[in-house]
């Protein structure tokens, strides 16, 4: 048994079961990753994948068992590398951010302006998604780190750690009534307007939901969104208020809309930085995490691994 044969088992699992799209992701031949998944059958005594003619329509039980072994054993070796490069190396590497939209275009900035100065050698990669999908990067070892509101389920492999709070606002073109008014901003004063929101997969999403649906009040939803530019594009529209982040609002760039405070409003966001349990992490991945949140050094990172994330 050798890693390679693992490393080829779970890339054809990643492919969606397709050994051709398998060999080119991982640039070698469709024949090879046949044959070595085959050795790895024939040594263990049992069919990992079920075929059927040329296709692979699935993961055996065993083979299921095999993959989720495997994937551990893959993130390991990974782990022992780390360990390595960190004493040869300690400024060279790479970093996979998971994150939304919203915390890439808004909340990050400042921090990956820092990072790339501090750390010019380490290869930073955003990659973008749904609260559920980074997730399930960070616990595949797709991503080191993930940045988001809290998963929309429980997730048993990730350490949350949690990071700064995110309080709402609500925007609209900048003659609109409720902005113009001088009445305090209630739900039922917002709900008389058609509303734009985020989508309800994202935590700031289910938020305003739950907060109009806790007061007893059907809001008119007309659209909602992943991305929060998108959002601010049909409030510019006129099409309705939009409730979003206050960190989204940006004055000197919104110059057709208004804004007001609605923190009081809506239970704020708390970003959950995501780790993966076991996940060795290089000192440049501890800095990134305090640059997000200062509060947790190496020391209180390491505690929350181990106890399964408290607060700093």
């Amino acid at each position: 048994m050798t890693l390679q044969q693992l490393r080829y088992l779970c890339g054809v699992v990643d492919a969606d079961l397709s050994i051709s799209r398998a060999a080119r992701i991982l640039h070698t031949s469709q024949p090879g990753i046949s044959k070595q998944i085959q050795l790895l059958e024939r040594e263990m005594g049992v069919d990992l994948l079920i075929r059927q003619g040329n296709r692979i329509a699935g993961l055996s039980d065993a083979g299921r068992e095999v993959h989720a072994v495997a994937r551990r054993m893959l993130l390991d070796a990974e782990h022992l590398k780390r360990i390595g490069d960190e004493h040869l190396h300690l400024a060279k590497g790479g970093l996979v951010v998971a994150t939304t939209h919203i915390q890439a275009r808004y909340m990050l900035r400042e921090v990956i302006r820092r990072f790339t100065g501090q750390y010019p050698d380490v290869r930073l990669v955003l990659r973008q998604g749904s609260p559920e999908q980074i997730a399930d990067w960070v616990v595949s070892g797709e991503a080191d780190i993930g940045i988001a509101g809290r998963p929309p389920r429980t997730v048993p492999e990730l350490v949350l750690l949690p990071g700064k709070a995110i309080d709402r606002c609500v925007i609209a073109v900048r003659d609109h009534p409720l902005l113009k008014s001088r009445a305090r901003l209630t739900l039922q004063a917002i709900a008389a307007y058609p509303i734009i929101t985020l989508d309800a997969s994202f935590a700031g999403g289910w938020a305003v939901r739950n907060a109009f649906q806790a007061a007893g009040i059907t809001p008119n939803i007309v659209l909602s969104a992943i991305d929060v530019d998108v959002i601010k594009t049909y409030a510019e529209m006129g099409l309705g208020v939009a409730i979003v982040p206050s960190v989204a609002f940006e004055p000197a760039r919104d110059k057709k809309l208004g804004m007001r405070a609605a923190g009081a409003l809506f239970a704020p966001t708390v970003t959950q930085i995501e780790l993966r349990r076991g996940n060795y992490l290089r000192s440049y991945m501890v800095d990134f995490i305090g640059m997000v949140q200062p509060a947790w050094n190496r020391a209180a990172i390491e505690n929350a691994l181990r106890s399964g994330g408290v607060e700093p």
